[in-house]
């Protein structure tokens, strides 16, 4: 069940990209940390990204794979070596252990991407075997449990919408899908069913950081048609809303926060609004967009003021102090403010221009969060045709 691999000799590499400018809107300094020919990105807002010691995990293709790691404060960036291979997964903040999943060859895989002898050499954990249904697509905090996801849909016939023409965009939101959520114990080689539901499927399933029993993802559905978010526990009991919908609230971009006790999101209001149908697009809505907290329970604990912008993501700094948001069409700067659980109004600040193109209803990618220690604003831009990894320091 297990296989140790030869390690990689390849040695990791460092090099300093240096280059900055002026921001011509805020006026800030920008430093780009990453100068790769086909480009480079910080992961996915909601995905972990610290490594022990300050760095940060991105991706971008170099001479001998596409794994990079980043110190913000000096600039240094590590290529890691990974005997060419191209690789993908979630990362485990604690110790710095990325597990590689090869769906493919049903294969459970991890690299150590921390200083020490292990760190650029890839190695087998464990395979599972063919009837383990679905797609994995995260992995629990203790390392013992794959969480593999099982959809039948048809995405030829109902593309993700990238434009901002309302019948494509509900036609997606009406095709017909399935879903289920498997969890798959390594050691012991067995297979629960988390979680079924038809006519519609989930998405965004995350392992808690701190509970190895516990997951949450939302419903892959029209936000404020109905309940989106939920968490569960492994063995499919304890299933619970976490901050319950009235049909025309809208809450989306759920994520861990800094404590993993809450859940953040963000929140619309658009109980009585005549233009949900037409314009369905949280982006584009007449509504103010809000900052909500829930806890485990699913009980609100926290919405913010209405905020100054509605942003495709917003996400926390480790501490909870910070928090960041990545504005939209016409308003495209990478944002963020002090915060408070005390403190009702979030002051969001542009702090950098954002020169990716918007695409309606999957954003920029500009997947903004912060350094482990929240001096720097960490985001991706486009650079010269390339999205490269970006920096600026906080007030």
């Amino acid at each position: 069940m297990t296989a140790i691999v030869k390690p990689s000799t390849l040695p990791v590499r460092e090099e300093v990209c240096g280059k900055s400018w002026t921001d011509e809107n805020t006026g800030k300094r920008v430093r780009q940390l990453v100068d790769l020919p086909k480009g480079s990105s910080v992961n996915y807002f909601r995905f972990p990204r610290h490594l022990p010691g300050g760095w940060m995990l991105a991706w971008g293709e170099h001479e001998h794979g596409n794994l990079l790691t980043i110190e913000p404060e000096s600039g240094r960036v590590r290529l890691i070596p990974a005997d060419g291979a191209r690789w993908g997964g979630r990362l485990r903040e604690s110790d710095g252990r990325l597990f590689i999943f090869k769906d493919k060859k049903r294969e459970l895989w991890a690299i150590d991407l921390v200083d020490g002898p292990t760190v650029g050499k890839p190695f087998m954990i464990a395979s599972w075997p063919k009837d383990v249904p679905g797609d994995v697509t995260d992995i629990t905090c203790d390392g013992k449990t794959l969480l593999f996801h099982e959809v039948e849909q048809d995405l030829a016939k109902h593309p993700i919408p990238t434009t901002k023409d309302v019948g494509t965009l509900w036609h997606y939101f009406n095709r017909p899908r399935n879903g289920r959520i498997w969890a798959h114990n390594i050691e012991t080689g067995s297979t629960t069913k988390v979680h079924e539901i038809h006519g519609i499927a989930q998405s965004h399933i995350d392992a808690s950081p701190a509970d190895p029993t516990l997951i949450r993802f939302c419903l892959d559905m029209y936000d404020a048609y109905g309940q989106r978010t939920w968490t569960i526990r492994l063995d499919g009991s304890d299933l619970k809303p976490i901050r319950k919908q009235e049909h025309g609230e809208l809450v989306t971009h759920e994520f861990w926060w800094g404590d993993p006790n809450y859940i953040g999101y963000t929140f619309q209001d658009r109980r009585g609004d005549a233009t949900m149908e037409t314009l369905p697009w949280a982006e584009y809505s007449p509504r103010a967009t809000h900052l909500g907290i829930a806890d485990l329970s699913g009980r609100e604990v926290y919405l913010s003021d209405p905020l100054n912008s509605y942003h495709s993501h917003i996400f926390r700094s480790e501490d909870g102090k910070w928090v960041c948001g990545e504005g939209t069409e016409c308003n495209s700067f990478a944002f963020a403010a002090r915060f408070s659980m005390s403190e009702k109004r979030v002051e969001m600040k542009a702090m950098a221009t954002i020169h990716t193109p918007y695409i309606p209803f999957r954003g920029q990618g500009v997947e903004t969060g912060f350094s482990i220690d929240g001096k720097w604003l960490i985001f991706n831009d486009e650079v010269n045709g390339h999205r490269q990894v970006c920096a600026v320091e906080l007030d």
